[in-house]
């Protein structure tokens, strides 16, 4: 089994500042989901030149992912990060998204 990773790509509201998106991310992002199984961590990238970011996802594995996400415990996590998902969606506005497998296993994630 290969690391599963997924990425979106957002870009950054007018008004809204890279400090308050890394604070997030730190402060109630990243400690949500250290509470999934086979969660590896999550990934913040600047697109040079643009207000745009890559978001990342690290996974054990696409199998473990896909357990995770399908399992009662999940829909309970779920539940407790909708309210994260509107802070988000106040600042960030979505562009696309994407999956990927690591074959090589050179992608250690955070």
């Amino acid at each position: 089994m290969s690391a599963f990773i997924t990425f979106k790509r957002w870009s950054l509201i007018d008004g809204r500042t890279e400090s308050e998106l890394i604070k997030l991310v730190r402060e109630e992002f990243q400690p949500h989901y250290a509470k999934l199984n086979g969660c590896l961590g999550l990934g913040l990238l600047h697109i040079d030149g643009t207000r745009s970011y890559l978001t990342q996802q690290f996974w054990e594995s696409r199998e473990r992912w896909h357990a995770t996400t399908s399992s009662d415990d999940y829909q309970a996590w779920w539940q407790e990060y909708v309210p994260l998902l509107e802070r988000w969606d106040e600042i960030m506005e979505f562009e696309d998204e994407w999956e990927a497998e690591d074959l090589l296993g050179t992608s250690a994630g955070p």
